[in-house]
């Protein structure tokens, strides 16, 4: 059985999930028709959609909108705040991290081509967010701050509460990217003022192709990506809903916060096992600090081995690793981890990470630090046999 450690990315879907979604797969379910079918549907629906509200502690006047990605969710809010605020001049500029997921920097980089002005705010070594650099962008004429609640590829958590509070002394909308924090950190919209939240339902054992976008109740009016009946979700989203996966999604989402209380200290203790192991290896770096990761993720620069070649290696043993440094250049427009680290730039092509999951057990990690060793040992004897016959 294949060793998954790529959990930041994707995750097989669970049995429980697979089971409460069966009896709704392929079955044609109109709301409209008051069968006995359709209203137990929609019955397990109104529930599902419960339970995604819980999740995150919403109320019930805030809105969810089901849609297929956080990338869809990012893409609305930015093409709104675009259109509402900016064409019109009412307000100029958009606000983000340097280490923005890929959506964010993408929605970014096109708003700017049509004249937003967008600033893009540099993280301290640690990897957050620099608040002091936030305060002086963030102000009246602010349309849009976006912000990761959990870096996707190094787990480091932003201060949250902080920057909501930057930004509400000028109003200006909080959108937040929860994608790779749900399952790992508690996520309370309560707790701070947010006005957009998005976050999905493939990283945490659920169906694929199902997320979710917060709206809270006094946020901006969002325009829709596509016009269909107010009875859809507000007019926000269009087409028939697969009853099955929002289903799932909401079962995917239950167990995921209820294993927050026990499940996520022993993945805790497990991540600290394979972090420590691999330390022990010459020329090795960890690049996020301990204390301000979610408990799921490790991440490393191997000096002198190309994460693709590492990559190759554990895909080979059957151990699943995950790698940005994989992707191509344009990727790169986000600041690399080894350079916020003040490591040496050939590093940035250097960089595994491994996000473990409630079912990483003992021995996958014992497994994995094994692997580890004899492919960097491997991979670094092939390389300097290569520079001796240059």
């Amino acid at each position: 059985m294949a060793i998954l450690l790529n959990s930041n990315i994707t995750t097989n879907t669970s049995k429980s999930v697979q089971d409460v979604m069966q009896p709704y797969i392929n079955q044609a379910i109109d709301f409209n028709v008051k069968s006995k079918s359709n209203q137990k549907a929609l019955k397990a629906y109104k529930e599902a959609i419960d339970k995604i509200y819980r999740s995150i502690n919403a109320k019930d006047e805030d809105s969810i909108i089901l849609n297929s990605s956080t990338n869809e969710g990012v893409t609305q809010v930015f093409l709104s705040v675009y259109l509402k605020y900016i064409l019109t001049g009412q307000k100029n500029s958009i606000i983000l991290s340097q280490r923005a997921s890929i959506d964010e920097l993408k929605a970014a980089q096109f708003l700017e081509s049509q004249g937003c002005r967008v600033h893009r705010v540099p993280v301290t070594i640690d990897g957050t967010i620099d608040l002091d650099i936030l305060k002086e962008y963030v102000n009246s004429k602010t349309a849009l701050v976006s912000m990761p609640l959990v870096d996707d590829e190094s787990g480091v958590i932003q201060p949250l509460e902080e920057i909501s509070n930057i930004c509400s002394l000028v109003d200006a909308p909080l959108l937040v990217n929860a994608k790779d924090a749900i399952g790992r950190i508690p996520v309370d919209i309560e707790r701070s003022k947010v006005s957009f939240l998005t976050f999905c339902s493939n990283n945490i054992e659920g169906p694929k192709d199902i997320a979710a976008l917060y709206i809270a109740n006094d946020a901006i009016e969002l325009v829709p990506t596509a016009f269909g009946l107010d009875s859809e979700q507000g007019g926000l989203r269009v087409g028939i809903k697969d009853i099955a996966k929002v289903i799932g999604f909401a079962k995917a989402l239950e167990e995921a916060t209820d294993a927050l209380d026990f499940e996520i200290e022993d993945i805790r203790e497990l991540r600290d096992e394979l972090e420590e192991k691999i330390l022990q290896i010459d020329g090795v770096y960890s690049l996020a600090p301990w204390a301000l990761r979610v408990p799921t993720v490790s991440i490393f620069a191997f000096e002198g081995v190309h994460a693709s070649m590492l990559m190759d290696y554990l895909a080979q043993k059957d151990i699943a690793a995950y790698s940005f440094a994989t992707f191509s250049n344009r990727n790169f427009q986000r600041v690399s981890l080894t350079k916020i680290a003040n490591l040496d730039d050939s590093l940035r092509h250097c960089v595994v990470g491994f996000s473990l999951s409630i079912h990483t057990s003992k021995e996958d990690i014992e497994q994995t630090v094994e692997a580890i060793k004899s492919g960097v040992k491997e991979i670094r004897e092939i390389s300097a046999k290569c520079k001796e016959t240059k």
